[in-house]
Order: structure tokens, then C-alpha cells, then sequence
């Protein structure tokens, strides 16, 4: 802001005299200085359409180029003419590269810019690319530029842009940067190419004939300009004028919109959005000051309804008056021209039309807001309210006065009423809170009963006129609450002496306490801007009720839980009372988070019952049988929300029992008796090892063992290595060392059998007995169960676990090893010997 230095007379006659001159140098151009009068004194922006050779961008230079700072003497002005190659750092400023070089960061000198001069003057504006104009009118309108985590404001307070083209030529190449523009800018002014009354192009031929060029010495200052627009800012407009504004944009609107569904090709100049309401306002304020200036210098700096027939100026595509416009659609022949002046044309008679309406509803503008308002229907439930107290149509009560007395009725005698309602609600409100949380059948405050009263607070907080007794209100209200939450908490431990409440029950007061806590919360904070004292205090007996509210549902939840015990499926038991205590646990922990935990201590004993009853009852007959039992119960408990390790430690000697009668089952003496010679040779050996040994012989349960003990570590007790007893295992291995012997001893026998059955290498002398002897022992098997099916490979990967146990058990296993080698060589070299022979002959 620059300091001023002259008062507002002379700053008046200044701008006068400025603008005088200005209208007698450029003919016909009333309207277009008329809009750039209103810009500069509201700090608008303006732009100028028309074909070339109408003066626009002289009378540009010719307003802002004169506007001078006392202090320098010299006009606050940045110009550019735009051309599609400029880019943004032409309009706002270079690029600061010292930043850039020692930071990284990109920021603009923006003194050297559009924004660190006082207006601007953009020449052909539409000349240059759409993105760059769009972030322009951006920086225009909000007047400041964010460059990263910088945001610099401008000093930048009128613009004026120019252009060649019609508006039309704009619309069709890109009607979003028209409607930016339209959004954006406040004032738009079409000048026509010709002029619409004869003496003024005989005016101006003679002067060019007379080499006469304008003589303009009036000057203006931007502190007298700055004095000027103070003015603007002290305009007042009444809520009457404001409810004018609004209606005339509306009408206006309907108006303008109903033109484009008979011409296509039109679009309204002015863009009718939130925006563009606010600045109407601001339009409004400056055609006062302008009207002070010109017509009624002694006028206040009210606003009044002749006034808004200057927002035609803003509302408007600025161009020659209604009588012009005719003169000029004669004789225009370009039919851009006349499009133009056809869109003035109509926008002026909508105009007109739209004024005239309004200026007719203002005179029942009363009426009409009382009718909208509907302070009646508020009246109604009040006075019902105070027979027949209701929370529910309290709270919607007070939130509909609410909105309607705040900001409030824009005419002060339809507040009166509203206000009657208001102070009635209040008394009704009073009244219940001073008879105490408990009337009629209701045993304390409810939900219902706290929203109304924060609906209520917030009311007598927001309006004006009702919050001298906000404090008042407060204190009484802080009263109520306290003895609501003496009765929370006194509900909540009577429950001990109600046998008849289930779980279920004790979830819907634990959701029911909640939520009534939840509203008391919300209560404490409008009780805190009336009362901030009695806060302090409730808070505590918050704290109190709900620790004594919590501290009684738990105890009755563990006496009420009976559990599920007497059903035939035990997992269909567990999974109906983990819902059921999973459902309570939540409802606690609202209350209080510390709640966590209660469904694994209830629990836990069904957890218990059901994992004693599958791993007792489900029968195995092999180990990893059972350690999938073992799976499927973990997985049970853990999705039921309990922690398995306990209920596992509890099972250890269960599961304990039941494996070593299974090594006691499996341990009986398998009989081994030695293959007969034809046996040996006939297959039938091979079969019975397949499917009496198969049987009977369950080797590899060591292993299965130890995957169990692994998937059980988890549970395993502290001071142990292993889930399970050394004592099984060791049961185990000795059951499966006796397994691998028994079939040891039976393959030494079998073999033997085989290769006494069978000629020697010696007595074989020629391929036929080869072939025979060949066939014998493909037909026995044994090189099947050897080779193919590797029996003796895997009979050494159990020997080689066995032999690793310390002490005689192991040392028996690598005896076993030694035989089970005994019976690879010789098979071996029999085959090897066969074979080679078999391929000599």
C-alpha cells in the first residue's frame, strides 16, 4: 500500500479530470472506461476484445502508463506483448540461478515480473499457448506465485489484456480458456470496428488531417488511487442489497442460459459461479465510489438499489449502448462483427429484463424469507416440547435454528422469531436438566438425552444473542452429567444382583455405556467454553463411572459365562462362545483398551476341553496321522482368537500316553521266516515282503516323530530340549531298529536262497544258460526291490538315523549297517558277473 499523500477531494477531481480527458481524446469508448474506472478501484482485472485499428491497446497505455508513483515519478507498469513463443518466465520474472546453482531449487525474481508492479498491460493475449495463459490468469487472480516451498505475493492490482480476435474465434478454439477467462476477470469490453455516430469519424479524420495528436496532461497517482480504493473497502451494502445481488445473478443466469438453447453458437460472457458473486459485491462497492466521483459527491458510501444497475458493467459483455448497437448492426458487414454486437445486444435486454424482476421481488423480500425461514414449524415443537419432554425432536429442533440463525436471516425482523424459538428451547432444556437423569420409566440419561443437550450447547454457543447465558446453561448442564454418571456407574454394578443377564445382555450395555460415554465426551468440550471449572471435575467422575462401570461387566461376564460344554461337537462349542465372548471383549475394550485379554482368559478352558477331546478320542495309525490332528487343532484355536502354546503344554502328557501305547501296539514281534528256494526264485518272496513287512513293519515313524516334537516346540516347557520325552523316542527307535533287522534278516535269506538256487558263473558256458539264468533273476524280484524301487537305500537312510543315538542302541544299528552292505556286494557282484557275461556270449 503506498502512503497517501492528498486528501480525497483532490483525489476525486484527479481521477475526474484523468478519465475526462481520456473520453474526449478516444471517441465512443464510454463503456470501456467506465469498466477500467470500476477495475481500479476495486483492484480488478479487464479485457479488451475488438478487431485491429480500434485503439485498444492505446488506450491501455494511455490509462496505466500515466498512473504514477509520487515517489519516483515514474508508472508502476510491467508490459508484454504475448506471442505463442513467450513462456511463463517472460510474464513472471527470470529464474533466480544463484538459488538454482547453490540449493537446487527452482524460484523466479518475480520483482522483475508481472507481480512486482502495481498493473499490467498484456498485449494479444490470446496470441500465446493455452497452458501458459491458464497459469497466468491463475497468478492474476490469486496474486501470488508458489514456487515450490515458496509462495511470494504480488503487488500486482489491475491488468488489463488486450485482443484482436472476437470472443467467437476464442470460443471456438478452446471454450475452457474463454470460460477461465469469463471466471477469472471481472470486466470484458467488446469495441466495435466502426463507430456509431457520424460526427465522431469526422471528429477524428480532422484531427489526423490537422496532425492533432491527443494532448493528455491530467494526471493520477497510485496514492490517489490508493485513497480511492480505501473508499471502495468502507462501501457498505446492506442485507437487503446483498439478497439483490444474489437474486440478480440467479434471474440473470436463467436468462443468459435460455439464450444458448436458441443460438448454439453463444456463450454468456460471465461465467456465474460463487466467485463471481463475491466479486459483483466488490463491483458494487466501486460504481458507489464512482457515482460519489462523478454524480452525487455528497452521497453516503451506502450502496442502494439504483445502484445495482451499474453491475451491468460487470455482469456483461461492455460494449455501445442499446441505441448504438442498432446504428452499428446496419452498417456491419464481417459476421464476427455482428455476432459480437448481436451478443451485446441480447445480454443488455437480459439484463434489463432481469432488473426489472428483481427490483419488483426486493419490495417482498420479507415476506418471502419469513415463508423459506419457517419459524412457525420451530415454534410448534417447542411449545409441545415443554409438555412432553422428547430428546430426539430436541436435537433435530436445535440443529434447524442453528442453521438458520447462523449466519442468520439476511432481514432482521425474521431473526426476531427465530430467536423466540431459540430462547423457548432453551428454557424447555433448562427445565429437564434441573429435575436429574432419571423421569418417568427412564433409569438414567440416555444417548438420546446427551445428544439433545450438545445439540442445545452448540446453539446457545453460535448465536449471539443466546450466548450471554452459555455459562448459566453449563453450569447446569455440568450438574446433570454429573449425577448420569453416578447412575452409569451404579447400573453397571447392580447387574451382580440380576442372575437373569446373559452374555449377549452384557454386550449391548457394554455398547450402550460406550456410546453414552462417547456422547458425555463430546458434552465436556461445550461444557468447557461455559464452564471450564466444573470440567476439571467431570472429567474425573468420567474417569471414575467408567473404571467402576468396566470393573463390574467384567465380573459379571465371568460369572455368566457358563460356556458351551454340554455339546456333542466340541469345536462347534468353541466356536460359539469365542464369537460370543469376542463380541464382549470388543464392547469392553471400547470402554477400556486395558480390556484386551478377557476372551483368551474365558476361553481358555474350552480351548482346553475341546483340544483334550479331539487329541483323546481321534484315532492314528501312523505318527504323521496324528501330528496333522495336531495341525488342525492349532489352527482351530488360533482362528477362535486363542493362543495354543498352553492348551498344547497342558496336552503334553496326554499326548504323551497315547504315544507310547502306540509304540507298545506296533512293537509285537513280527514273525521273519526264512523264503523257501522256490520262493526265492519265483517272485513269491518278493511279494510277501511287500505286503506282510508293508503291514506290520511301520518304519520311518522315528521320523515322524521327530517332526511332530518339531511341530510342537512352540509348547515345549522352558527348561526342556524337546516337546516330547527322551523315553518315547527311545521306545521308538528300539521298536524301529527291530523293524530294519527283522527285514534285514529276511533279505540276507532271501538273497542267499537266490544265489544258491542259481548257477555260478562258472557253470554258465554259453548264452543260452546265460539268458536262463538272467530270466530266473528278473523273475524273482529281487533286483527290482533293490534297484528300482531302492529298498536298500532307503533302509539305509533309517539305519544311519538309528545309528547316530549314543550307546547300544546306535552301536547295534551300525552292525545292521555292516550286514546290509554284506547283502549290497553280493547281490552286486552276481549281477555285475552275470551281466558281463551275458554280454560276452
Amino acid at each position: 500500500m503506498h502512503s497517501p499523500s492528498q486528501v480525497h477531494p483532490q483525489a476525486a477531481q484527479a481521477f475526474r479530470h484523468f478519465f475526462q480527458e481520456l473520453r474526449e481524446a478516444y471517441l465512443e469508448r464510454e463503456t470501456l472506461f467506465t469498466q477500467i474506472e470500476l477495475a481500479l478501484l476495486c483492484r480488478e482485472h479487464v479485457l479488451v476484445v475488438g478487431p485491429p485499428g480500434t485503439a485498444k491497446s492505446a488506450i491501455a497505455s494511455s490509462v496505466l502508463g500515466r498512473i504514477l508513483d509520487e515517489k519516483t515519478g515514474q508508472p508502476s507498469l510491467f508490459a508484454k506483448q504475448i506471442a505463442e513463443s513467450t513462456v511463463q518466465t517472460d510474464l513472471i520474472g527470470p529464474v533466480d540461478f544463484k538459488v538454482l546453482t547453490e540449493t537446487g531449487r527452482t524460484e523466479f525474481i518475480t520483482e522483475d515480473g508481472m507481480l512486482g508492479a502495481t498493473h499490467a498491460f498484456l498485449d494479444e493475449v490470446f496470441d500465446g499457448r493455452d497452458m501458459l495463459l491458464r497459469s497466468i490468469l491463475n497468478v492474476l487472480h490469486e496474486r501470488e506465485l508458489k514456487h515450490g516451498r515458496r509462495v511470494t505475493t504480488g503487488r500486482i492490482e489491475c491488468a488489463i489484456m488486450t485482443s484482436n480476435r472476437y470472443l467467437s474465434e476464442v470460443l471456438a478454439r478452446s471454450p475452457e480458456l474463454l470460460l477461465a477467462f469469463a471466471d477469472r476477470l471481472s470486466f470484458i469490453s467488446f469495441v466495435p470496428k466502426s463507430f456509431a455516430r457520424r460526427p465522431s469519424r469526422a471528429a477524428m479524420l480532422h484531427r489526423f488531417a490537422s496532425n492533432m495528436r491527443p494532448d493528455l496532461r491530467a494526471g493520477l497517482t497510485l496514492q490517489q488511487l490508493d485513497v480511492l480504493q480505501e473508499a471502495v473497502e468502507r462501501v457498505t451494502v446492506s442485507s437487503h442489497l446483498l439478497e439483490a445481488i444474489e437474486l440478480l445473478a440467479d434471474e440473470l443466469e436463467r436468462a443468459l442460459t435460455a439464450q444458448v438453447s436458441k443460438l448454439p453458437d453463444y456463450v454468456p460472457t460471465k461465467y456465474f459461479s460463487q466467485r463471481s458473486v463475491v466479486k459483483a459485491l466488490w463491483a458494487l462497492k466501486a460504481a458507489v465510489v464512482r457515482d460519489q466521483l462523478y454524480r452525487r459527491p455528497d452521497r453516503p458510501l451506502e450502496a442502494t438499489v439504483e445502484d445495482l444497475d451499474a453491475l451491468r458493467w460487470f455482469f456483461l459483455l461492455g460494449g455501445p449502448q442499446a441505441e448504438e448497437v442498432e446504428s452499428l448492426l446496419k452498417v456491419a458487414v464481417d459476421p464476427r462483427e455482428r455476432a459480437q454486437l448481436e451478443i451485446v445486444r441480447i445480454e443488455q435486454k437480459a439484463f434489463d429484463a432481469a432488473l426489472t424482476k428483481v427490483r419488483a421481488e426486493l419490495g417482498t423480500g420479507v415476506e418471502r424469507e419469513a415463508v423459506s425461514l419457517g419459524a412457525a414449524e420451530d415454534l410448534k415443537p417447542v411449545e409441545a416440547l415443554a409438555r412432553n419432554f422428547q430428546p430426539g425432536i430436541v436435537s433435530t429442533t436445535a440443529q434447524r435454528l442453528r442453521i438458520k440463525l447462523v449466519p442468520g436471516p439476511r432481514h432482521p425482523e425474521n431473526r426476531t422469531a427465530l430467536l423466540g424459538a431459540a430462547r423457548g428451547l432453551l428454557a424447555v432444556v433448562e427445565q429437564r436438566v434441573a429435575r436429574g437423569p432419571v423421569e418417568g420409566t427412564e433409569p438414567r440419561a440416555g444417548v438420546a438425552v446427551f445428544a439433545a443437550l450438545s445439540e442445545t450447547l452448540e446453539l446457545c454457543r453460535q448465536v449471539p444473542e443466546l450466548r450471554p447465558r452459555l455459562p448459566a446453561v453449563c453450569d447446569s448442564v455440568a450438574r446433570f452429567v454429573m449425577q448420569a454418571l453416578e447412575l452409569m456407574a451404579l447400573n453397571a454394578e447392580s447387574l451382580a444382583f440380576d442372575e437373569s443377564v446373559v452374555l449377549e445382555a452384557l454386550v449391548g450395555l457394554a455398547d450402550n455405556l460406550a456410546e453414552e460415554l462417547g456422547r458425555v465426551g463430546e458434552l465436556l468440550a461445550l461444557i468447557a467454553e461455559g464452564s471450564a471449572g466444573a470440567v476439571v471435575r467431570l472429567r474425573a467422575a468420567e474417569s471414575e463411572a467408567r473404571r467402576r462401570a468396566v470393573a463390574a461387566l467384567r465380573q459379571r461376564s465371568e460369572s455368566a459365562f457358563p460356556g458351551t460344554r454340554g455339546r456333542r461337537d466340541p469345536l462347534d462349542a468353541l466356536a460359539a462362545d469365542s464369537r460370543r465372548l469376542g463380541q464382549l471383549e470388543q464392547a469392553l475394550c471400547k470402554l477400556d483398551p486395558a480390556q484386551r485379554g478377557l476372551k483368551q482368559e474365558l476361553l481358555q478352558p474350552l480351548g482346553f476341553a475341546y483340544a483334550r477331546d479331539v487329541l483323546s478320542t481321534t484315532p492314528f495309525e501312523r505318527i504323521d496321522q496324528l501330528s496333522r490332528t495336531v495341525q488342525v487343532v492349532a489352527e482351530n484355536l488360533r482362528r477362535e482368537g486363542l493362543t495354543p502354546e498352553p492348551v498344547f503344554a497342558e496336552c503334553r502328557e496326554l499326548l504323551e500316553v497315547r504315544l507310547r501305547e502306540y509304540v507298545r501296539a506296533i512293537g509285537r514281534e513280527v514273525a521273519s521266516p526264512p523264503p523257501a528256494p522256490h520262493a526265492a526264485v519265483s517272485g513269491e518272496a518278493y511279494t510277501f515282503y511287500r505286503s506282510e513287512f508293508s503291514s506290520h513293519l511301520r518304519d520311518g515313524e522315528l521320523a515322524a516323530l521327530s517332526g511332530l516334537d518339531g511341530q510342537l516346540a512352540f509348547a515345549r516347557p522352558p527348561s526342556a530340549a524337546s516337546f516330547l520325552s527322551d523315553g518315547i523316542r527311545e521306545a521308538l527307535a528300539r521298536v524301529e531298529l527291530s523293524f530294519v533287522q527283522t527285514r534285514i534278516k529276511y533279505l540276507r535269506s532271501w538273497l542267499t536262497q537266490l544265489l544258491t538256487g542259481l548257477p555260478g558263473a562258472q557253470a554258465i558256458q554259453n548264452r543260452a544258460t546265460a539268458d536262463q539264468v538272467f530270466d530266473r533273476l528278473v523273475k524273482s524280484r529281487f533286483p527290482l526291490l533293490t534297484l528300482k524301487e531302492g529298498e536298500l537305500v532307503r533302509i539305509k537312510g533309517l539305519l544311519a538315523q538309528l545309528s547316530a543315538i549314543p550307546g547300544e542302541l546306535g552301536e547295534s544299528a551300525r552292525k545292521l549297517e555292516g550286514v546290509l552292505r554284506g547283502i549290497d556286494e553280493d547281490f552286486s557282484r552276481f549281477s555285475k558277473q552275470l551281466l558281463e557275461l551275458r554280454a560276452s556270449l
